[in-house]
């Protein structure tokens, strides 16, 4: 699962590994552990009218802990069609994913 957050004051990409709680203070807190993508590719994203966000995935090579309330929000990170200065290890971000593609058929099938 991909989600988008906020840290350093800026938004960001990461695939969550996973989530876990701790007592700070005497207050129970939840964290996440996050894989981050890279900043979004700046030409694609200034051409795109910053609608197609092209980032790379970091994998293992950098982890990042964040508080959950830092969450913003649930996207995809597809893999991107095209190579990019001759590499393919590219995703989009798309959110709502399969919203916009749903189609429900109130007809009834006579057959």
């Amino acid at each position: 699962m991909a989600s988008q957050f906020l840290h350093h004051d800026a938004i960001h990409f990461g695939e969550v590994n996973f989530y876990f709680t701790r007592l700070l203070g005497g207050e129970m807190r939840a964290f996440v552990l996050l894989s981050p993508y890279s900043p979004p590719d700046g030409h694609l994203a200034a051409v795109s009218y910053n609608s197609l966000l092209v980032c790379t995935h970091q994998g293992e090579d950098v982890l990042l802990v964040i508080n959950a309330k830092a969450i913003l929000s649930v996207v995809a990170m597809v893999p991107f069609p095209c190579d990019i200065e001759g590499h393919n290890n590219y995703y989009f971000m798309v959110e709502k994913i399969g919203l916009d593609v749903v189609e429900v058929d109130t007809q009834e099938d006579t057959e």
